[in-house]
């Protein structure tokens, strides 16, 4: 993770399941690391570590997602980095944005995570089944009344 967040120059989020864990939801168990970053950052990224992208793995639903992507797997667990993330919605290809994060110290290094309604927002979003089913893993927050 240090040495990816050094390479990176924008903004950048890890996002899914990795996250979730990270924001404390429990009995979420990742497969990978996904993480939210800039085209340019993920083209740097590929380059420094070209020698361990999974060059045999596609990600699923390709008409439903674009990015400049890349799995790396010469870390504990595989990550998966999505430069510029687009999602095909009725209105077309709309990049995906996080609008409200938080920050946590992994090893030494700031890493950016949307916040918990944030993140639901993000899965709800991309609505495949096991998005939805993350998605209602996140608590509600609890509605304040509105005093009159």
């Amino acid at each position: 993770m240090p040495q990816m967040a050094r390479m990176f120059c924008d903004p950048w989020w890890i996002i899914g399941s990795a996250a979730m864990v990270l924001a404390g939801v429990p009995g979420i168990v990742p497969q990978d690391i996904d993480v939210l970053c800039s085209r340019q950052d993920a083209l740097r990224l590929r380059e420094a570590w070209k020698q361990y992208v999974d060059t045999t793995y596609r990600p699923a639903d390709e008409t439903r997602f674009r990015s400049t992507f890349a799995r790396f797997v010469h870390l504990p667990m595989p990550v998966e980095v999505m430069g510029g993330l687009e999602l095909m919605t009725e209105a077309g290809w709309q990049a995906v944005r996080v609008h409200d994060d938080m920050r946590i110290d992994i090893a030494g290094i700031a890493v950016r995570l949307p916040m918990l309604e944030e993140q639901r927002r993000i899965l709800l979003a991309f609505g495949r089944g096991k998005d939805l089913d993350k998605a209602a893993r996140i608590p509600v927050p609890p509605e304040h009344p509105h005093v009159a």
